[in-house]
């Protein structure tokens, strides 16, 4: 593979994140944007599309975001664990397996991120109320949610392309602690989303307060650490499925 080629493959999952993140900003912005744009008019609550649904649709699109995230957030552990028993072991191939899970994630990551794009721009367009009494609630976990994206992007990156450089010695300590890295920020990119989910579904009442003391109420619901381990479970045992 040369060195243009590789350039093309980071800025081709480079920009489709690039985006992912213009689109999670614009949910950020866009309750105040249609207060200011239709001021005096009652607000659109929700939106349908005729023959498949707005319902339909969402769970559609959702069900392919889950399904590769899972994969995206299952992948990284096998890879580090093989990796970290090849440097012990001193068994290349080990070392060779993770890397062959590695490669598959520049792919499957950037189209994770495509799917949450769309699903994001869906859930705008179709239920404007909900979204906005979501942000309302959850604006910090928002931003937390998008300094995360930034730092695995990072991670990956250097993670992947970083390979092959650090093969040896303290290098190659490095190289596991950077796939260390990929699943510690992995993992809270798990849990946050499910906060958002699992509050949906939960008994919650929100208190009056800051809105640290508010999204954390919303976040320690009852069935958010259920949820948590099993998805944890099902990461480290089904590679995320």
């Amino acid at each position: 593979e040369t060195i243009g080629d590789k350039g093309r493959s980071v800025l081709a999952p480079a920009a489709i994140v690039a985006s992912f993140l213009l689109l999670l900003l614009g949910g950020l912005l866009e309750p105040s944007l249609v207060e200011a744009q239709v001021s005096g008019t009652p607000a659109v609550e929700y939106r349908d599309i005729p023959y498949i649904g707005s319902r339909n649709l969402v769970w559609i699109v959702a069900q392919l975001h889950l399904l590769l995230a899972g994969f995206v957030l299952g992948v990284p552990i096998f890879a580090w664990l093989c990796e970290v028993v090849g440097w012990k072991t001193g068994n290349k191939r080990y070392d060779k397996l993770a890397k062959e899970f590695t490669k598959l994630l520049t792919s499957s990551y950037a189209t994770t991120a495509l799917f949450g794009g769309i699903l994001l721009f869906l859930l705008i367009s179709f239920y404007p109320k909900l979204m906005t009494y979501l942000t309302d609630i959850f604006f910090p976990s928002f931003l937390f949610y998008c300094l995360l994206f930034l730092l695995e992007t990072a991670t990956l990156y250097l993670y992947w392309y970083g390979w092959d450089a650090m093969v040896e010695g303290n290098k190659k300590i490095f190289h596991i602690f950077l796939g260390f890295l990929l699943n510690f920020f992995a993992f809270f990119i798990m849990i946050v989303p499910n906060s958002w989910a699992t509050f949906q579904a939960s008994p919650v009442v929100i208190a009056e307060g800051t809105d640290f003391q508010r999204v954390w109420a919303a976040t320690w619901n009852p069935t958010w650490w259920p949820v948590n381990i099993h998805r944890i479970i099902a990461n480290v045992v089904l590679g995320g499925y």
